[in-house]
């Protein structure tokens, strides 16, 4: 795993990691401010809905894994490894298991905060073990997306910006089809299955059953990744 370590190392190194952090810490405030709203198991399934998923997670996985290529584009570390016989996929992996736990790391203190904004308004343990399943499998899912987006364009952190406000923020909650291909959808879908009615009406879950959800989220890792192989492959570097 010496490609991950690197990496791994790299990200935290660098400043926007902690530019970025400033996301999950924003998630903490709004959860303190949400326990302290009355609002109770409401609350908790807007915060889940509108925030923590389709925003927080979304953002801080896609600007790790995007930047975890960019920076091997930029010095030429990932030249220097496809010269050499180290297999392409392994490469792609290793970026994106590198992202995939900065992410998490980064995510520790929004996820403890709904944890405990759920714990405090009566979530049961099943349900918030739920909660960090969904974020497990959508960040592992956000941050093979930003991997792509990284072998196919420079401008793979604004791709994903737009792909987090227009097609997780806006056309996954109308159209059926943009449903099926969102992460945060399905994420969702985990989230509210272990709920009490308010809640799951404040998550507001697609109609995807929360095992095809568990099945869609964990292919589409799989599914990203071997087409950012195909991608270096054939692209042109650095």
């Amino acid at each position: 795993m010496t490609i991950a370590r690197i990496v791994f190392t790299r990200i935290f190194r660098a400043k926007r990691t902690w530019a970025i952090a400033l996301l999950p810490a924003l998630g903490v405030l709004t959860a303190v401010v949400a326990r302290n709203s009355g609002r109770g198991a409401e609350a908790y399934g807007h915060q889940v809905r509108n925030l923590v998923i389709p925003i927080i997670l979304a953002l801080v996985a896609l600007v790790i894994s995007t930047s975890a290529i960019g920076d091997e584009r930029e010095d030429l570390t990932i030249l220097y490894l496809t010269q050499t016989t180290v297999p392409r996929l392994r490469i792609v992996v290793e970026t994106w298991f590198s992202a995939f736990m900065a992410t998490l790391v980064l995510m520790t203190p929004a996820v403890v905060a709904e944890m405990a904004l759920g714990s405090s308004v009566g979530v049961g343990g099943g349900a918030l073990a739920d909660l960090v399943f969904a974020i497990v499998l959508a960040g592992a899912g956000y941050c093979a997306l930003g991997v792509l987006l990284a072998l196919l364009t420079k401008r793979a952190a604004l791709v994903g910006l737009v792909y987090v406000l227009l097609w997780e923020g806006t056309l996954s909650g109308f159209a059926a089809g943009a449903r099926n291909l969102s992460i945060a959808q399905h994420a969702r879908s985990i989230v509210a299955r272990n709920v009490d009615a308010l809640t799951r009406s404040a998550i507001d879950p697609p109609s995807t059953g929360a095992g095809a959800a568990v099945i869609a989220l964990l292919v589409a890792p799989v599914v990203l990744l071997a087409l950012g192989q195909r991608r270096l492959q054939r692209m042109n570097l650095p």
